[in-house]
């Protein structure tokens, strides 16, 4: 069996309103590509990040994160690269605790066996967070675009676009 392109991980709680962002859209896509695994990606979803995942990271030539980030007012979602310092063991960020950054995954995956991918963060403005399934009015509007976001990103059109993230 060949190594697949492309993981991409959905984050968060499905029954804290806007946090289900992430395992929803992967949910989408999944029906789209009629399931969680193809020839060429395979789909996560996930409460929150352990160091476990980064063994699916080296099955892997790119990962993107989809995450919910909370926000104040009205937002478009974007996406923004994953850069690794030149060398993630000696980071002091890498052992996070009990919440891991997508960052500290992927720096996992290099730094213990020598991963050596592309890494991206969807995020998607969120509002509220209640006990429940249902979407804020504003993040309902966002998901258009964060879903054009993803297709884009799997297709590989985004990718002189991205945004670098600033630490």
């Amino acid at each position: 069996m060949g190594v697949r392109r492309d993981l991409l991980i959905g984050i968060g709680n499905p029954l804290r309103g806007d946090d289900g962002v992430g395992p929803a859209l992967l949910e989408a896509l999944a029906a789209e590509l009629g399931g969680w695994r193809t020839a060429s990606a395979e789909l996560h979803t996930v409460h929150q990040l352990t160091p476990e995942l980064a063994l699916a990271v080296i099955g892997v030539q790119r990962v993107l994160f989809l995450d919910a980030c909370m926000a104040s007012r009205s937002a478009e979602p974007w996406i923004e690269r994953l850069q690794l310092p030149e060398n993630p063991a000696a980071s002091s960020w890498l052992l996070g605790g009990h919440q891991w950054a997508p960052l500290s995954l992927l720096a996992l995956a290099q730094s213990l066996y020598g991963w050596r991918g592309e890494g991206a963060l969807l995020r998607v403005p969120a509002f509220a967070f209640p006990h429940g399934t249902s979407f804020s009015t504003p993040l309902l509007q966002a998901l258009p675009k964060a879903k054009e976001l993803m297709d884009g990103w799997l297709r590989g059109d985004d990718r002189d676009r991205l945004a670098d993230a600033c630490g």
